[in-house]
């Protein structure tokens, strides 16, 4: 079987998914902080909070969620690991496009730099599953 058929579509969007929502929630509870402590400006969209934030959840966050894709497979992790990234940089996009004037090539830097992170961050998830597969398995005594 091809590996386009071993693809577990649904734990890939789902984590995808589950990525790009807790990434948001994290901005969103980073800016509540910053509009309760009475200094709403350091947490807004493109601010160097928002930014740094952007970055590290990416990473963390796509790493993570793969992690929990991945116990559900059996092989490819990956593959899995890196389209998990690629549904959060398509989820992302669709959001960036329907919230601003602007097209995708209009993002800043640092929001170009966290798709890439959660590619990676997808990717790593995927290299840890293989690994604890690996370790996990017997080994074959022929």
């Amino acid at each position: 079987m091809s590996a386009i058929r071993r693809i577990r579509w649904k734990w890939v969007l789902a984590a995808g998914f589950l990525a790009e929502v807790v990434i948001l929630a994290v901005f969103f509870l980073l800016l509540l902080g910053a509009t309760l402590a009475g200094v709403p400006e350091i947490a807004q969209p493109m601010s160097t909070l928002d930014n740094v934030d952007a970055l590290v959840s990416s990473f963390v966050m796509f790493f993570l969620l793969t992690l929990w894709a991945g116990k559900r497979l059996e092989s490819d992790f990956v593959l899995h690991g890196a389209l998990v990234g690629a549904v959060g940089v398509l989820l992302f996009s669709a959001l960036w496009l329907a919230t601003t004037d602007g097209s995708l090539l209009d993002q800043p830097l640092p929001y170009v730099a966290a798709h890439v992170l959660k590619v990676l961050g997808g990717i790593t998830g995927g290299l840890v599953v293989n690994k604890r597969r690996q370790r996990l398995r017997p080994a074959n005594t022929d």
